[in-house]
């Protein structure tokens, strides 16, 4: 039973505060919420701490008695309470922070072993090494990626991305294009998206690791053209999808997430009908929103999902639109944010879904908080592997 509930602020990666919840039954289990810089349009909407806090006091008398096993009936609650599509009455960043500690306190601090889909397989850390777009960087592209898919531990795994960024930072310092690291510990240079794959994917090649790009198209598309300032073009959407086909075999490239405006399923159907043996992700086109993701499924838009519980606001929701992405044969994507605490509940989603990749950054505390975790649960199951991808 629930016994207390009690709003908290918690630092965040970009020197601010972020919500926390803490839950007690037993005993005291506490969860804290991320943001995003770059948002998709159909994302539930954050809100201010102040009007949070004072959200969460008109909900907390609701909770308090309940059964933290019957986490499906708290969340219809909270989805009752907001009354919106996109929790923007009592915000996603309280909505989610309820779930989430509810759900940990039901689990009993190990998520990943009641969600129940759970298998011995462990998703590819997806290193973002070099960052641009919305979150900081001279390119358009936001994030480029590494994939350290030879490696056969999680530990293996980790260590290439590490060491890749390091040679890469290395690499860019000696030849004076490193100009500092953005809020995702990503580093950030002078140089332009082609150039920036060139120097990622030479190094990449070293290492046995694969290439990835996510493109976020909505931040750069304006007035029907995409935007790549320091390519000093500017592309319409037949063009984009000849350009990002081409970065694909030009570049070996294994991962593309968002290559194109948000609301554009045709474009994304025609680009994964176009390549093979890579991951099309659909992030802001789907926002872990069921109904999208069923829409991408009929049009057969992407290959793969992100998976970001504060896109829709609920474990629940969370959950059922991961299962209908899996059933359908997506590659799933687990995924943090830009705007992280050290909470690394996301680990144990990306393991509880069966996720083939988890983005979760490279340094950084908030970044190493979650896989630090991925090793942990690593060494408390039987006989674990890696994801297949191809």
């Amino acid at each position: 039973m629930i016994k207390d509930l009690r709003f908290l602020k918690v630092p965040n990666s970009k020197g601010g505060e972020s919500v926390a919840i803490r839950v007690m039954t037993d005993k005291y289990y506490m969860v804290s919420i991320p943001s995003g810089t770059s948002k998709g349009g159909a994302e539930a909407v954050d809100l201010p701490l102040d009007v949070v806090e004072n959200r969460f006091f008109r909900l907390k008398d609701k909770i308090i008695g309940l059964d933290e096993n019957n986490f499906e009936q708290i969340d219809n609650l909270l989805e009752q309470a907001d009354g919106t599509n996109n929790f923007r009455k009592i915000g996603g960043n309280l909505a989610l922070g309820i779930s989430l500690a509810v759900f940990r306190a039901a689990a009993k601090g190990d998520i990943w072993r009641l969600i129940n889909q759970f298998s011995t397989t462990f998703p590819y850390p997806l290193g973002n090494v070099i960052g641009g777009g919305a979150h900081g960087g001279n390119t358009a592209i936001q994030e480029f990626l590494i994939v350290p898919a030879r490696a056969k531990t999680m530990e293996e795994a980790i260590n290439t991305n590490k060491e890749v960024r390091e040679t890469v930072k290395q690499q860019l310092d000696a030849r004076g294009w490193l100009t500092g690291e953005n809020a995702e510990n990503a580093l950030t240079t002078s140089l332009d998206d082609i150039k920036t794959l060139e120097i990622l994917s030479a190094t990449a090649k070293n290492y046995g690791a694969a290439v990835g790009i996510d493109v976020a198209a909505s931040q750069f598309y304006f007035d029907g053209r995409y935007s790549y300032n320091s390519l000093d073009k500017s592309l319409n959407p037949v063009q984009q999808l000849e350009f990002v086909e081409n970065l694909v075999k030009n570049f070996n490239l294994i991962y593309v997430e968002d290559p194109f405006f948000e609301k554009d399923f045709d474009r994304a159907a025609q680009l994964t009908s176009k390549v093979k043996k890579c991951v099309i992700a659909g992030d802001d086109l789907y926002a872990t929103n069921k109904a999208l993701i069923a829409k991408g499924i009929e049009k057969q838009a992407t290959n793969g999902a992100i998976i970001k519980p504060n896109q829709c606001g609920t474990v629940t929701s969370t959950i059922n639109a991961a299962m209908l992405a899996k059933k359908a044969g997506f590659y799933l994507i687990a995924s943090h944010r830009s705007v992280e605490t050290t909470d690394n509940w996301i680990s144990d989603f990306a393991v509880g879904l069966g996720a083939h990749m988890i983005k979760t950054g490279i340094i950084g505390k908030e970044r190493e908080a979650k896989l630090k975790r991925l090793v942990e649960v690593w060494n408390a199951v039987d006989k674990p592997r890696m994801a297949k991808l191809f």
